[in-house]
């Protein structure tokens, strides 16, 4: 085999063991962000859910303030009663005692309702605050060893540089140039094996005169359709 085309097949394997790892972090730190997004939201649903209850009693209050006003005033028109002179105003603040009463249960009646809405609420927090508890710890500790993970294949870039540094330097320019604008145009696979009669990068059939160069294996042989570089095993 040509000795250029060894040496870029080991460039290509170091590349794809380079490009995994860089993808294992870019997943995992993806893991990351949806848990940490997802314990966020969960603490904001719950931080919305106090704020309802806080909203909610300061309206019961207004509510309630409204039932004493209506209590008064329902008094003041029992005792004008006895005042009255004629048959139509005495109508009149009966008919005010009514509406006063009716308004008054109507209120209770909203009262309950929320009452009782802000117990089920009361104790739905209770659960989330639980629930969020609970997977804030899980998430403590998948991120020890997410980043544990991270650790060792940020190692492993780090070594796999080096290496292809080194096997860069064993190359002339033209050939590395050539090598890394197709990586670059072919989602980081440069370099391919011929497998029954066709490229492994495209899958076309090769024509025969390709084939029998690659059996030459003197020079560096592209695909004819991807352009990609060829070797047999």
């Amino acid at each position: 085999m040509n000795e250029q085309l060894s040496k870029l097949i080991d460039l290509q394997n170091i590349d794809s063991k380079i490009d995994e790892a860089n993808n294992n972090i870019e997943k995992i730190n993806g893991e990351i962000n949806f848990l940490r997004e997802t314990l966020v939201k969960e603490k904001e649903q719950i931080e919305t859910a106090k704020k309802d209850i806080i909203s909610s009693n300061i309206f019961k209050k207004e509510k309630e303030m409204e039932i004493v006003s209506i209590e008064e005033k329902i008094k003041k028109h029992n005792m004008e009663l006895n005042a009255v002179k004629t048959n139509a105003a005495y109508k009149a603040l009966l008919t005010e005692i009514e509406s006063g009463k009716n308004e008054k249960l109507r209120i209770e009646d909203e009262l309950l309702a929320l009452m009782e809405t802000d117990e089920k609420n009361s104790k739905d927090i209770k659960n989330l605050q639980k629930e969020y508890e609970n997977k804030e710890k899980e998430f403590v500790g998948k991120k020890v060893l997410f980043e544990n993970d991270l650790k060792k294949a940020s190692e492993l870039v780090s070594q796999l540089s080096l290496e292809r540094k080194t096997k860069l330097t064993e190359l002339p320019k033209n050939i590395v140039d050539k090598y890394e604008n197709i990586r670059k145009n072919k989602n980081g696979s440069a370099v391919v094996m011929v497998e029954d009669n066709a490229c492994g990068g495209c899958h076309r059939n090769l024509p025969i005169h390709i084939i029998d160069e690659l059996k030459k294996g003197k020079d560096l042989i592209t695909c004819n359709n991807c352009m990609r570089i060829l070797y047999r095993k």
